[in-house]
């Protein structure tokens, strides 16, 4: 009785799992080619050895940067790996050190962090602009700490460091975080790629197996 029930079950799962499993295959290998269109239309080489070497010795990147960088050098985005490195190694690099050479302390080093730290020094600005001009109301004082910081010609240094800042945040970290966002995107996709054609692989093999158990004649 139980082997007559193993081998039934053998029977169904051995048709059921290759059928999910060469579903899982067919959706992997969608997800894959999806990536590779969606980054082919970007069309976003990597640096090549000279330009990774160059940012390397001025401090753009780091070491670790560079080496990942060198292993696909040259070659243009089209799977999830090299959309990762991109973003991490070269995007992000770049990013933290804009940022670093702006003076920007490293635990505040992102988009909302360097908003923050504007704030701050924009406060500061006009606390000092209301020391120059008493006379200013609270509006007035807003006013003018805008157009100091509009001013590239300011004689204030906290304007001069404002505009900096909202110079880096709109170029540097808005943008890059754009970048970054569709690149770790691509690569998401491409690793539910690879797990569901991993998956996929699995329930085909063991539905086979199951298969050959529970059509396989009884001896005797």
């Amino acid at each position: 009785m139980t082997d007559s029930v193993y081998k039934a079950l053998s029977r169904v799962f051995g048709v059921v799992l290759p059928v999910v499993g060469v579903g899982a295959l067919i959706g992997g290998s969608f997800a894959h080619r999806f990536v590779a269109d969606q980054l082919g239309s970007e069309d976003i080489t990597m640096p090549g050895p000279q330009v990774i070497a160059r940012e390397l010795k001025i401090g753009l990147i780091a070491p670790d940067d560079a080496e990942r960088l060198s292993a696909h050098a040259g070659e243009t985005l089209s799977n999830g790996p090299q959309a990762r490195i991109y973003a991490d190694n070269y995007v992000l690099a770049h990013m933290k050190v804009a940022a670093e050479r702006a003076g920007v302390p490293e635990d505040r080093a992102t988009y909302a962090g360097v908003g923050d730290l504007a704030s701050e020094l924009n406060d500061q600005l006009k606390a000092e602009l209301k020391a120059n001009h008493p006379e200013m109301g609270p509006g007035e004082i807003a006013g003018l700490a805008r157009m100091e910081i509009q001013d590239p010609e300011t004689e204030y240094d906290l304007a001069s460091k404002i505009s900096r800042l909202h110079q880096l945040r709109s170029e540097n970290f808005f943008m890059g975080n754009a970048i970054r966002g569709m690149l770790l995107n691509a690569y998401g996709w491409w690793l539910v790629g690879l797990l569901a054609r991993i998956v996929g692989g699995g329930l085909v093999g063991i539905g086979g197996v199951l298969s050959v158990q529970g059509f396989k004649r009884s001896r005797g």
